[in-house]
């Protein structure tokens, strides 16, 4: 079993995900908007930010393999403020991994598969294909 954490995950590093991924939705930035849709007085953490904090996981349980292939349910979501928990069971190359947080449960189910090494770039950083 394999497991990451994040004690509480920063609403200013939305922002910056929001950007990365062009997600303009208010949800992420601003904490009215978010309470306007029902999701309370904090910012919601965009999902696949939430699929990181997987991957985060499977990278640090397994720095020997790239990921090959992700298959994810997202079925809740994630505060700003809110503690995450990633764990995961693998059965060979493959991790059946969950994201939780403590007041709601799974909130992202998600299948990751690996393989050997790929390749490095001239820089020493690992290139994959997804």
């Amino acid at each position: 079993m394999s497991e990451w954490k994040l004690d509480s995950v920063p609403a200013e590093a939305m922002a910056l995900w929001c950007q990365a991924l062009g997600d303009d939705n208010a949800i992420h930035v601003d904490a009215a908007a978010a309470e306007a849709l029902g999701f309370g007085p904090r910012t919601v953490n965009p999902g696949p930010t939430n699929l990181a904090y997987l991957l985060n996981m499977v990278m640090e349980a397994r720095p020997d393999r790239l990921v090959r292939s992700v298959e994810a349910a997202m079925l809740g979501n994630v505060l700003a403020g809110d503690a995450v928990l990633a764990h995961g069971t693998w059965n060979g190359d493959i991790c059946d991994a969950q994201l939780a947080v403590p007041s709601g449960g799974v909130v992202l189910k998600a299948r990751i598969e690996t393989n050997g090494r790929d390749s490095y770039d001239g820089e020493g950083l690992r290139s994959q294909r997804l």
